[in-house]
């Protein structure tokens, strides 16, 4: 028996064809993708409603020998217009019928997913490199800290003991900082709670601290269901984003915080059946088309700071089994938080 129903809730447009090539079944995905109704097209031959660069006479190999074969990167022609996918085509036979199944995914859906495993690798190189700052750091830090102490000893009871109090006191400051980027985060007991309100929170964090106006656009669907996710680390993350997306602001510049709800959406290798997603966009200069693709590394910035904001974000929001991605350009750049609903800590 065939599983109609397994199909309507894949992302993976999948069309039923029998021997004669014509159309017996669309899943939901494939509608989408093709511009037809199942309802008004089946029966109707494959090829006459959509246009493809190679012959049919390869499915009816196929199709008789019950193989299957995978056609990378080619031109349909359909009722959206041109699209460019990879389709594997598979022949078999049920309840002593011919069937040809094919399984179509645009070239957009496979970008993503390279996308995606470069910034999780990413993410991987930023911690292993944070760390071994870290490392790097912690040990003139002893130095200063031990020499500032030698010279307290020596000096007499006078005003320069304030000025070696203050470089111990800096020092012990920085060390704990490092510690913490040497250890695990502390762990945070996960919470079943409302996105919109980490937002809010973040952004009032934001505001307290901003000295020139800017413009806030909050485009929140209310519908979004409560997230399972640490709170303090994800509003961390958005903090971080919004601090970055204020500081490319022009004099009287705008942001507009958007989220939505994703049905059957893939972050690296896993699809996830509802993603939230958090668009954090700004109108300033763009980032550099230079330094885009390794936004996510640390030290890398197009502004006067460290550079580590960001990396954090992403880590944090990886933690969750989610991504944070970025498209720019010049008066638009969005940061873009996917979380999938069902939790995943790492």
């Amino acid at each position: 028996m065939i599983d109609f129903l397994t199909f309507n809730s894949l992302s993976t447009a999948i069309i039923l064809l029998d021997s004669n090539y014509q159309v017996n079944y669309l899943n939901q995905s494939a509608e989408q993708l093709l511009g037809f109704s199942a309802r008004h097209i089946k029966q109707e031959s494959f090829f006459n409603l959509v246009h493809a660069d190679f012959e049919p006479k390869t499915f009816t190999h196929l199709a008789s020998q019950q193989q299957s074969c995978f056609i990378e990167e080619t031109q349909l022609k359909t009722a959206t217009g041109i699209i460019t996918t990879n389709i594997m085509v598979s022949g078999f036979r049920h309840n002593d019928i011919q069937h040809i199944l094919l399984e179509l995914q645009t070239s957009e859906h496979h970008s993503h997913i390279r996308k995606d495993m470069e910034l999780q690798h990413q993410s991987r190189v930023s911690t292993h490199l944070i760390r071994n700052l870290a490392h790097e750091i912690k040990n003139p830090l002893g130095g200063i800290k031990g020499a500032a102490q030698l010279l307290e000893r020596k000096l007499p009871q006078t005003v320069s003991n304030q000025y070696t109090q203050v470089i111990i006191q800096e020092s012990d400051r920085l060390s704990g900082l490092v510690d913490r980027m040497l250890l695990p985060a502390e762990p945070e007991k996960p919470q079943q709670v409302n996105i919109h309100q980490i937002i809010e929170k973040a952004l009032e964090i934001v505001l307290l601290q901003q000295v020139h106006n800017f413009k806030v656009i909050k485009d929140y669907d209310p519908s979004l269901p409560d997230l399972k996710l640490c709170p303090g680390q994800i509003q961390q993350a958005l903090l971080n984003l919004l601090k970055n997306a204020v500081e490319a602001l022009q004099e009287d510049g705008q942001i507009r915080l958007r989220t939505r709800i994703l049905l059957q959406h893939t972050i690296g290798k896993v699809q996830h059946r509802q993603v939230i997603r958090i668009d954090v966009i700004d109108n300033g200069m763009g980032v550099p088309d230079n330094i885009i693709k390794d936004i996510f590394f640390p030290t890398i910035s197009g502004k006067n700071s460290s550079g580590l904001g960001l990396s954090i974000a992403q880590s944090l929001v990886q933690r969750h089994g989610g991504i944070i991605e970025v498209e720019s350009q010049p008066a638009k750049t969005c940061f873009s938080i996917y979380l999938p609903l069902e939790f995943i800590y790492e």
